[in-house]
């Protein structure tokens, strides 16, 4: 398996863990109804982001499992700042581990997909013999 291709497979396993655990705390009712339904909404669009990122090569997968992981950590970031979003507030890492698992697979995700990124970037500069 090439590089490019192993990038943006890591990718969307990563984005699906995200994507996982919000469906998780979808499923558990955890936090508002309007909350519950962007959870639900990132669990979609991670799924949708993976499919792509799995099936396509083209540099449109890697940038929009990147818009997920950006969406979703700085939602994350909103809810830990004053009031938070969506009448939703919480603190710290709390729901444990979910919100640990959340930020780890996101960040990693943005990782390996700015490489798939460079990957998909070099492979359409370069010419082809």
């Amino acid at each position: 398996m090439d590089r490019s291709r192993m990038l943006r497979l890591a990718g969307a396993a990563l984005v699906l863990i995200g994507g996982a655990v919000h469906l998780k705390l979808n499923l558990d009712d955890y936090g508002t109804e309007d909350i519950g339904r962007a959870f639900a909404l990132n669990a979609a669009a991670s799924a949708l982001a993976a499919g792509y990122l799995a099936l396509r090569h083209d540099i449109l997968g890697p940038l929009a499992g990147i818009g997920v992981s950006v969406g979703t950590l700085i939602a994350f970031g909103l809810t830990r700042q004053g009031d938070g979003i969506l009448d939703f507030r919480e603190t710290g890492f709390n729901p444990s581990p979910d919100a640990a698992v959340t930020v780890v697979a996101e960040a990693l995700a943005l990782v390996v997909l700015a490489l798939a990124a460079l990957e998909a970037r070099r492979a359409t500069s370069s010419p082809r013999s």
